[in-house]
């Protein structure tokens, strides 16, 4: 499918529903070769075969990303299978509120390391991919994160949410200005 992304290869975490599989289906539909990564492998084959009915490109990657190592692990076999990365998009997450001294404690630590610690791994390991990039036809790469508008505005029962995506804010905004002279886009979108 000819785009405005034809020979871009774009890494979409979290893309079996939601956010990422619209944003998978949407950069495939402009072009890029699309890799999307989450644990429901049937819920990725779905998607990949909507974006193959409709003329794109995507491959699956069925894994847990907040476990350790499987981050690198996505972008080495995204790089060996697709031979680049020119775009990452992280919008794996979720949303465990409730009633601070009700919720347990593994609902938080899940939420930080997917909602933070699994985006930082992903990014970390995509970077050198990401530079490489910048330096080709294109010109730039992309890293585009989904926070939220909880990532500026706390709200009473999703403290440790809030927390998580004001991680994300202030990640985005830093890397934002270390790689910018590398032509390496940094955005972050806060739904809400």
């Amino acid at each position: 499918m000819a785009g405005r992304l034809e020979g871009c290869v774009a890494l979409v975490t979290g893309a079996s529903s939601g956010i990422g599989a619209a944003t998978g289906m949407e950069l495939a539909a402009q072009g890029a070769r699309v890799v999307l990564v989450a644990r429901r492998a049937d819920r990725l084959a779905e998607i990949a075969a909507r974006i193959a009915a409709a003329g794109g490109t995507a491959d699956v990657l069925a894994a847990d990303i907040a476990e350790r190592g499987v981050p690198e692990q996505i972008v080495a076999d995204t790089v060996a299978r697709q031979g680049r990365l020119d775009i990452l998009v992280n919008a794996a997450g979720v949303m465990l509120n409730g009633d601070s001294m009700e919720r347990p404690l593994s609902e938080w630590e899940q939420m930080v390391d997917l909602n933070l610690m699994a985006l930082l791994a992903v990014t970390k390991a995509a970077l050198p991919h990401l530079v490489e990039a910048a330096q080709g036809q294109r010109g730039v790469a992309d890293v585009v994160n989904i926070s939220s508008i909880a990532g500026r505005v706390a709200a009473g029962t999703a403290g440790v949410y809030n927390a998580t995506k004001f991680g994300v804010t202030a990640f985005s905004e830093a890397l934002r200005q270390e790689f910018a002279r590398r032509n390496v886009r940094v955005s972050v979108v806060e739904p809400g």
